[in-house]
């Protein structure tokens, strides 16, 4: 195996130690946050200048990063594998859009603590910082299209996913800081209604980046180039598409709307779901047949739990988006529930089985896929993080569900949620970072050593860590 990386190679394994970076800020910046949730904590917190408003928007501004940068990964991974290596303005355009980038997030990690934001809904970081984020998005851009405008009519659907992902990340954006314009600033009603519409937007076009990346790694590990050139993939596609432009609406119940808007934005919120639900089952099929069968295999770990996070949500969403359930449980950690399920369960879990595909893909049955990536402790790894989700989601419901009760009889929250809810959100939410942490530090060290032969890579891992699953991975062998 070959010791030197092409460009397009490093420029991969350059994006994929940022996401995963970002992730780590959002884990530490989330940790942080639910200690808010003691009386006692917080006060202390307050008292040497941390306070909770400043510190949620690192936690979600740098969770969407985490999530767009995974999807931006996948993407050039393609490009350098089905167009070839990448030009000398290709990798200039990257130094730059890389170096925005992080001018960008630096500021906004340094600033929003200190107080310094917009105060607006996922856009909390100061205005400045987003010029950065465009520029650098545009020299994506261009390089994307650059690649794949001969022949783009015929593509299969993940090349189109991307591109409307990319462009109406854009639209979306922008469209976020018209808060800036005074006469949107000073309608406080126009001003929601374009402050939710980009919050639904601006996940739609990660959605597209991210469902576009589990169709190619579907039909990488598949062999099947079929199917991302079927009906139903365009299908959903179409569907996907239309849903950013309305799935706002069932968010915006309490504002004044059409009941002929809610009803579109509903059906065709739950018809994404539907589809999705169904390429998932319909990539198992394919992809079960060309994967081992004996042993874990982290690409299709990953997958296999985001079908049936997709299958759960489809539930908690069609709940939700039922106008009377949801006046009854908006505002309350129901909503939480299902945004940390869609994000983490579906979005973070496809993302995970990207960089492991690649991962593997790079090392190709070398020791570090054998001993690590396929090994049972990095199968607990996942499982415990899978589970631990699945109680976090759970509390969550079940506290949002008992203040909704109580507040609709105008009382105050249950006793035992109101005594319990801090410590049961804390702990769990601890332990799955804890798991989501293992993750991170067993997948770092590979983004920085691929196409290593064995002895080099066990000079350059951290040897407690890796040996350890090695040993554990030969004695259960």
């Amino acid at each position: 195996m070959n010791n030197e990386l092409a460009a397009g190679q490093r420029m991969i394994f350059v994006l994929m130690r940022c996401a995963l970076a970002c992730l780590m800020i959002a884990i530490f910046g989330g940790a942080i946050s639910v200690v808010f949730y003691f009386k006692d904590t917080a006060s202390f917190l307050n008292s040497m200048g941390i306070e909770f408003q400043n510190l949620r928007p690192v936690h979600t501004t740098f969770a969407s990063c985490w999530i767009f940068l995974g999807g931006i990964t996948c993407v050039f991974h393609y490009l350098y594998h089905a167009h070839g290596e990448m030009s000398l303005g290709e990798r200039q355009r990257f130094r730059l859009q890389m170096t925005l980038w992080g001018l960008a997030g630096a500021g906004i990690l340094l600033t929003l603590p200190f107080g310094i934001s917009s105060g607006r809904e996922y856009l909390g970081f100061h205005p400045v910082f987003s010029m950065l984020i465009v520029l650098g998005w545009l020299a994506f851009a261009r390089t994307y299209f650059g690649r794949v405008r001969r022949g783009f009519w015929s593509q299969p659907v993940y090349v189109y996913m991307w591109a409307t992902g990319i462009v109406f990340f854009l639209y979306t954006f922008i469209e976020g800081h018209a808060y800036l314009i005074p006469s949107i600033r000073n309608n406080p009603i126009a001003d929601l209604q374009i402050q939710w519409k980009h919050c639904g937007t601006v996940v739609a076009s990660f959605n597209m980046l991210v469902y576009g990346s589990l169709m190619y790694v579907g039909e990488q590990l598949s062999g099947d180039k079929t199917y991302a050139r079927s009906r139903k993939g365009f299908a959903f596609m179409g569907v996907g598409l239309l849903n950013s432009f309305t799935n706002y609406a069932h968010h915006t119940y309490h504002l004044p709307q059409a009941d002929l808007i809610k009803w579109i934005a509903f059906i065709v919120s739950m018809l994404e779901i539907v589809i999705l639900a169904s390429i998932f089952l319909d990539l198992k099929r394919s992809i079960k047949a060309k994967t081992p069968t004996d042993r874990f295999f982290a690409p299709t770990g990953f997958m296999s739990i985001a079908r049936y996070w997709s299958f759960g949500l489809l539930v908690v969403a069609l709940l939700i988006s039922v106008p009377p359930l949801n006046s009854f449980i908006h505002g309350t950690h129901v909503v939480m529930a299902h945004a940390m399920g869609s994000e983490i369960g579906i979005d973070s879990f496809i993302i995970f089985a990207v960089f492991t595909y690649i991962l593997s893909s790079v090392f190709e049955r070398c020791w570090a896929t054998q001993k690590i990536l396929e090994s049972p402790e990095f199968r607990s790894l996942v499982r415990g993080a899978h589970w631990t989700l699945v109680a976090l989601f759970s509390w969550l419901v079940v506290s949002g569900l008992a203040v909704a009760g109580t507040r609709a009889f105008g009382k105050p929250a249950p006793d035992l949620i109101a005594r319990m809810g801090p410590t049961m959100l804390v702990t769990i939410a601890v332990i799955h970072a804890y798991y989501l942490t293992r993750i991170f530090l067993t997948l770092w060290p590979l983004t920085k050593a691929p196409g290593l032969r064995r002895e080099q890579e066990l000079d350059i891992l951290p040897k407690a860590h890796y040996e350890g699953i090695a040993s554990k991975s030969d004695s259960q062998a």
